[in-house]
């Protein structure tokens, strides 16, 4: 397995923007609940924005936020699965 995992939100081909798939459950599990919470909040922010380009802004910005926190948390699923096919 490899230490680091692109994220899905890069812009380009080549996997400048990744994360430690090493680093302790907790904290990609803190990590991604930041990403998730930050992506809600910014589509909250919606409901109060009326200027289109602002909108667009807003919408990829919590894009953005909502795919890396699931990408993270797609590497804790991992885990509690090899867990659970070890205890079986």
């Amino acid at each position: 397995m490899e230490q680091f995992s692109r994220l899905k939100s890069n812009p380009t081909s080549v996997p400048v923007l990744t994360f430690n798939t090493f680093a302790p459950s907790h904290l990609l599990h803190e990590t991604a609940r930041s990403r998730v919470r930050i992506g809600t909040e910014l589509l909250d922010t919606l409901t109060s924005t009326t200027d289109e380009q602002n909108r667009q802004h807003l919408v990829t910005a919590a894009l953005v936020s909502l795919r890396d926190g699931l990408d993270m948390m797609g590497e804790i699923q991992r885990r509690l699965d090899a867990q659970a096919e070890q205890q079986s």
